[in-house]
């Protein structure tokens, strides 16, 4: 298993456009998402995730449609009596979604406390996670979580952290800023956009944003602007490269476009593109997600992982 993903998967129920009281049930949830992508680039066994489901039929369901992606569920473990979380999703006109979310009973906010479930960790040579999985956990499971990421990271494997801010789950915005700065401290590769940094930590720009997480940390950062260039910072620089992207397209639902990109982004680098084709990679695969509704895009309508040549 090169990736391990690790965070709280939901069924995302998606309101159709063309009859807004039809809601379609899709798998959902960021750090799922991105390994749904990651194992459709990369191949099947290759990607697993790491969480927690009940054993009722709606987690069941879920748990067939993450095997049927061909993401490793080994390390998705089952909690009797639990039940999955839910998400309804709704779009406006210009595909920008809100949430409406029920996720108090999800069983991966009680991970990691005991323990239990992290030697997982020891599996996989990339670990992914986000803010969200952090917001999500109790505070003695997101300690424990840090405490072991760290310690894999020391013993050279590579931390992969999403800034991904969501106001709403955390008891506020302190509380983020510091359990995002010390997961931002052990990555080795950090993906922010600046939406989040303008949310939690107040940046005006950019540059400021970037600079901000400099202090934090020294790990290479690629920090999204909602479609706009892309700043990368590499590995204990403070000079950042700007990559820019083709032009924005008309988006239908924007649920999941970070999620995707950066998805595409990793398998890129892992498939040993340079950096500016694996940002490339990485829009051009949100590009395509942001057309459709729903986080997860059908197989039929993914572009190919790109090579170093076919990419301008």
């Amino acid at each position: 298993m090169r990736v391990l993903s690790i965070g709280e998967p939901l069924i995302e129920f998606t309101s159709r456009r063309d009859a807004p009281s039809t809601f379609d049930r899709r798998a959902g949830g960021d750090t799922l998402n991105t390994a749904i992508y990651l194992a459709r680039l990369m191949g099947p066994g290759r990607v697993g995730y790491l969480s927690c489901l009940g054993d009722d039929p709606h987690s069941q369901w879920l748990r067939a449609q993450i095997a049927g992606e061909g993401v490793d569920t080994r390390f998705l473990l089952e909690r009797p009596g639990a039940r999955p979380g839910l998400s309804f999703v709704a779009t406006d006109a210009a595909g920008e979604r809100s949430f409406a979310y029920w996720r108090d009973q999800s069983p991966f906010r009680d991970m990691f406390g005991d323990g239990a479930g992290l030697d997982a960790l020891d599996h996989a040579d990339t670990l992914f996670l986000s803010a969200v999985a952090l917001a999500v956990l109790r505070p003695a499971g997101r300690a424990a979580l840090l405490d072991a990421l760290q310690q894999r990271r020391a013993q050279g494997a590579a931390v992969v952290f999403d800034t991904n801010y969501r106001p709403a789950l955390w008891p506020d915005a302190a509380t983020a800023r510091d359990a995002i700065a010390r997961a931002a401290k052990l990555a080795s590769l950090l993906l922010p956009s600046f939406d989040d940094m303008a949310a939690c930590f107040g940046s005006a720009d950019p540059a400021g944003a970037v600079a901000a997480l400099r202090g934090m940390t020294d790990a290479e950062i690629i920090l999204t602007t909602g479609g706009g260039p892309v700043l990368r910072c590499a590995t204990g620089s403070d000079r950042s490269e700007r990559h820019e992207l083709p032009p924005p397209v008309a988006a239908v639902d924007t649920t999941g476009a970070g999620d995707s990109f950066n998805a595409g982004l990793l398998a890129a680098r892992m498939a040993g593109l340079t950096v500016d084709r694996a940002i490339a990679a990485g829009a051009r695969l949100a590009s395509v997600v942001v057309t459709h509704p729903g986080a997860v895009i059908p197989r039929t309508a993914m572009p190919a992982l790109p090579t170093n040549e076919s990419l301008p």
